[in-house]
């Protein structure tokens, strides 16, 4: 199944590349770049596949001038900075050789970083948190360089904590409002668990442990306190009593396959293999979900099957546990269903933003990021892409 629709995926960037306003990964150019990157991996290093690995790196780059007419050039920013550090990572690409764009651009990222602080604005999705997660990406080992950064964004986590004397755990309100109200989210995106998750990279960093160990330890208790015992989502949606937040989703974004990966980290990297356990409860629990209300509606990574199948796939060769196969197989194979469309976009049509055709081209809606899956799938790679979602483990 995998070659032809690749094949055909291929086809379909080449012919609408000019569609492009945004340049970053997850909505934009720089995500094709990262399609020819997992092709060079699965042509055992192909010269052909790498040169256009660089040149839509390149023509990402340099679509950050005056023309430029996406919908958000800081974040375009943000992710062609993570794409260059992967890049480096993986051998493509020389420190020496992206110092012009860190130079240019981290300071842009420093004063944003600041400036959400100020506003209260933590959100891991598209707060002060995005941003600090970027300069956390850029060193393996802690220096003098950035800890101000860390500092300033630890003390705002403290201060816009909540307690939760019922659990003896902390809590943060998300940016998504209700009812003119701040939801308390639970979710790795943009709730509780992604300032956990911030947290973690913290304490992987070595940046005050005791004190970031502290902070996480209380918001798994909070986190703990709503999980059920049984059901097909262990975890609400949002812990306010409104029943409408408490409702059902399932994938990459929102639901329990986030949240079980939080858990799994907090463990493996805060050695708590309490954590470990839930983590992997909650994840032998989502395997058992088949969708037969049909809720999956596209392929996607972001809300489709492909992004479950990829997460899953990273549990699996994180665990070296075949336990998953079965779910991974069934949501795996439900490819076929959402490639049925005689469109422009390899038969591919996103629910969300379908009208945009930086969506259908894209990353994390569209066929750019169905290609890589699928490369991944096809030559059993480890699906290190999900980085760019904020999955990494």
């Amino acid at each position: 199944m995998e070659n032809n629709i690749i094949v055909e995926i291929e086809d379909s960037i080449k012919k609408n590349i000019e569609n492009f306003t945004s340049m970053g990964v997850t909505n934009g150019l720089a995500g094709v770049s990262l399609f020819y990157y997992y092709k060079y991996e699965k042509k055992q290093n192909q010269q052909f596949e790498l040169d256009n690995c660089l040149h839509y790196l390149e023509k990402s780059i340099n679509g950050l001038d005056e023309n430029y007419s996406g919908p958000n050039i800081v974040n375009d920013i943000l992710e062609i900075g993570n794409l260059l550090d992967f890049y480096i990572e993986k051998g493509v690409l020389d420190n020496e050789v992206t110092l012009p764009y860190f130079d240019a651009y981290d300071s842009i990222l420093e004063s944003y970083l600041l400036d959400n602080l100020e506003k209260d604005q933590l959100s891991p999705a598209f707060g002060a948190l995005q941003f600090s997660n970027y300069f956390i990406f850029k060193q393996q080992t802690l220096n003098d360089k950035y800890i101000y950064l860390f500092s300033k964004g630890l003390e705002k986590i403290e201060e816009l904590s909540f307690e939760h004397p019922d659990s003896n755990g902390i809590y943060w309100k998300s940016n998504i409002k209700r009812d003119n109200e701040y939801l308390i989210e639970l979710g790795i995106k943009h709730g509780v668990m992604g300032i956990v998750d911030h947290l973690v990279k913290l304490f992987q960093l070595g940046f005050k442990t005791q004190r970031v160990l502290d902070l996480i330890q209380k918001a798994m208790r909070y986190i703990v306190y709503f999980k059920e015992e049984k059901g097909k989502a262990l975890f609400p949606f949002s812990t306010e009593k409104n029943t409408a937040d408490r409702s059902f989703s399932f994938g990459t974004v929102y639901g329990d396959l986030g949240v079980a990966y939080g858990f799994y980290k907090v463990g493996k990297i805060c050695d708590l293999p309490e954590y470990v356990n839930i983590g992997v409860d909650i994840l032998l629990n989502s395997c058992m979900y088949r969708d037969n209300e049909k809720k999956i509606t596209d392929a996607s990574l972001l809300y489709g099957n492909l992004g479950i199948a990829s997460l899953l796939s990273l549990f699996k060769k994180n665990c070296n546990s075949h336990i998953l196969d079965i779910s991974i197989d069934y949501w795996y194979n439900r490819t076929k269903e959402y490639n049925v469309n005689n469109n422009q976009w390899a038969g591919f049509d996103p629910t969300f933003n379908r009208f945009d055709s930086n969506a259908q081209l894209s990353f994390g809606h569209g066929i750019v990021g169905i290609g890589i899956a699928l490369l991944n799938f096809e030559n059993n790679l480890n699906f290190d892409f999900l980085r760019f979602l904020n999955y990494s483990l």
